[in-house]
Formats: C-alpha cells, sequence, structure tokens
C-alpha cells in the first residue's frame, strides 16, 4: 500500500511526533509511506528512518488561503506520480488540501482529529473536509466530532496516540544524577516538571504560579520545564514577578528528548485543552509520578489517584496542593509512578496504535 502522511509542518509537538512515529512504524509494517509538511525540527528523524519527505508548502492557519491553493496543484502532481492510494491528513489545511486533492485526483483522504476545535466555524460547516474515515485519539475527542460537529458516530475511529516503550525504562537515578549535574542544580532537590511546547493551550502559566506555594512549603524543590514555543518569554517574565529565579529554570529544546522526564520527582501537565497527552503517556511510561488538569482525553489515561492526580484546569491552588502531597510523601508518589507505568507498558504501545491505523487504510481503499 503507498500511503502519503500530509501535515502542515514538523516542527516539536504532539502532531509532528505522532506523523514521525506513525511514518517510522508502518515503514516497519512494509508500508510504502511518504511524508509531504513544510518541514520543521523532526525531519531530520524521518531521513534517519529512511522515510522520504516531500516539500510542500502549507505552513499556514488559513485552510483556504494563497498557500493552499498553490500547494494544491503541486500534490495533485505528487499524488498522481507516486500512486498514493491514500493520503492520511494530520491538521486543518492539510484536511483542506486532501479534500481538494481527492477531488482532483480520486485519491481517498483520512484525517486524525488531534484535539478540539471551534465548531462555529462557517468554513467548519460550509467545508467539512474530514475524510472518508475520521481517527479520534481519544474517546473525548470522538464525543466532541459527533455532538459539535454532526459526525456520524459510524465514520470515526477512536485510536489512542502510541509512544515507543523500548525508550522508556523505570526509575533510574543515576540519569536523574546526570542531569542535574548539566544544570547545575542540587542533586537533593525535588524536582517538578514538564515537557512541551510553550503554548498558551498547555497551561504552563498555571504551573508556575502553582509553584509559588510549593516553593515556599519545600524550598529545596525546583521547576523545570522543558520545550520551547511563543510562551517562553511570558513563562520566564511570570517567574521573575513571583521572585522564583532561583527556583524555577527553563531549558528551552525544540527537539523530543525522553532523558528530562526521568530528572521529575514529579510531571505535571497544566493542559487547558488536551485531546489526549503525548508527554503525560511518555512520563507515564518513564515511572513518574503525575499530575494532570483533568480535561479531554487526560481522564482516559490516568484514573484520579490510581496512576496519577487530576485537577480542575487552571487551578493553582489545585495544582499546588496535588504537587505538594506528591513532594511529601514518598509512599504515595512511588506507587502512583508504578502504577502509571505498568499502564502504560500495557496500554500505549506505538505498534497497536500503527496495526489499527494500518486496519483504517484498508476499510478505505477496500484492501
Amino acid at each position: 500500500m503507498k500511503v502519503l502522511l500530509l501535515t502542515t509542518h514538523l516542527n516539536i509537538g504532539g502532531v509532528g511526533v505522532y506523523t514521525v512515529n506513525l511514518a517510522k512504524y508502518l515503514r516497519k509494517e512494509g508500508i510504502d509511506v511518504k511524508v509531504a509538511s513544510s518541514g520543521g525540527d523532526l525531519e531530520n528523524i524521518l531521513a534517519r528512518e529512511g522515510v522520504e519527505h516531500l516539500k510542500i508548502n502549507i505552513k499556514t492557519k488559513s485552510e483556504f488561503g494563497p498557500a493552499v491553493w498553490k500547494a494544491l496543484p503541486v500534490l495533485a502532481r505528487l499524488a498522481r506520480q507516486h500512486k498514493f492510494q491514500i493520503i492520511h491528513a494530520q491538521t486543518r489545511v492539510a484536511q483542506a488540501l486532501a479534500c481538494m486533492c481527492q477531488r482532483m485526483t480520486g485519491v481517498p483522504f483520512v484525517s486524525t482529529c488531534h484535539g478540539f476545535f471551534r465548531h462555529d466555524r462557517l468554513s467548519r460547516r460550509v467545508f467539512p473536509c474530514w475524510g472518508d474515515k475520521v481517527i479520534a485519539i481519544s474517546d473525548g475527542v470522538r464525543a466532541h466530532l459527533v455532538t459539535d460537529f454532526g459526525l456520524p458516530a459510524g465514520r470515526i475511529v477512536r485510536i489512542y496516540n502510541g509512544i515507543e516503550l523500548e525508550n522508556y525504562r523505570g526509575d533510574d537515578p543515576s540519569r536523574k544524577d546526570g542531569i542535574l549535574d548539566d544544570l547545575k542544580l542540587d542533586r537533593g532537590a525535588a524536582i517538578v516538571g514538564t515537557v512541551g511546547r510553550f503554548s498558551s493551550v498547555k497551561g504552563f502559566r498555571y504551573l508556575v504560579g502553582a509553584f509559588e506555594n510549593v516553593a515556599a512549603k519545600y524550598p529545596q524543590a525546583r521547576l523545570v520545564i522543558v520545550g520551547k514555543g511563543p510562551e517562553e518569554q511570558a513563562l520566564n517574565r511570570k517567574i521573575r514577578q513571583l521572585g522564583l529565579e532561583d527556583k524555577a529554570h527553563i531549558v528551552s529544546n525544540s527537539m523530543p528528548d525522553e532523558k528530562y522526564l526521568y530528572l521529575f520527582d514529579v510531571f505535571c501537565l497544566p493542559s487547558i485543552q488536551e485531546g489526549l497527552g503525548l508527554s503525560l503517556m511518555e512520563a507515564m511510561a518513564a515511572g513518574r509520578a503525575c499530575v494532570a488538569s483533568d480535561v479531554g482525553g487526560i481522564s482516559e489515561l490516568i484514573a484520579d489517584e490510581k496512576e496519577g492526580i487530576l485537577v480542575p484546569p487552571g487551578d493553582e491552588r489545585a495544582l499546588s496542593a496535588a504537587i505538594m502531597r506528591l513532594v511529601g510523601d514518598d509512599d504515595l508518589r512511588r506507587e502512583l509512578a508504578q502504577n502509571a507505568r505498568k499502564k502504560a507498558m500495557e496500554k500505549f504501545s506505538i505498534k497497536d496504535t500503527v496495526k489499527s491505523t494500518m486496519e483504517v487504510y484498508r476499510e478505505v481503499v477496500g484492501a
């Protein structure tokens, strides 16, 4: 089967990582897969895995803007040249482009819905562009598609994102010590942290606010936020405003690097919206005790008080209280971390994601 994964860009983030991992493991399953996008930080991973990347300039947020119309004949030509049997679109722009390409070439397409979107936009109503099948990354996203967009339930397939479980080990104190030394942090420090794109929807500003109380109660605690994005300056500004310069640290890193997960005693995902939570899945696989917002698909990953602690989104008081419980209770922290890792090892394999996705492809193309 010849498959094209189409996305806006390959920068760090859930969609980029999903696309690259899906391409990598589709290839391992014998699928002739290529990726088309505007490129980005993760492009080198595709090259290393032997997956061809087709550069198309669609780095735009306007689904019917000039960039899309210019890219349409390019995509149609590539579809015919490579004889793709199916196109798998990852973003709204990619969906619109794949939909128009289908009308020109007859190549069917499916899409993955990675989160929650405004359903009152006229363009969504007039040009839904969801594809022959829609993959929802969680039951929460699936319900959103049915309730808010009116998609028939039978057209939607829920397939959880998966991760490369072999990349994650349980608790490894030696790895933590090495990273503490690199960041010049005291080896006795309790580290609270998170990893992800610095965007407002991730709610990292609430984590900084919550950490003020944590630091007051546990002076040895430190906050480490790893990632890159438009909110970086705002996060640094809030750290300064709260007088946390010596206790909260921003590590600017645009590439995925699971080593930082082993630094954290407590991992936090304080999102305002979240389709599922790839970084949370990774933290669970690494055996971290987790605190996360009870939004979107997160409750499908974590049962409250079993694999982690769930808190209301945007609630700094509840977030700080949960963090302090885990910092102050070694037994609870260890129990939740062990439960989280066990669930991740049983439920979050990228191999299961790929096999289920291949079944969708076969259904659409009739193979």
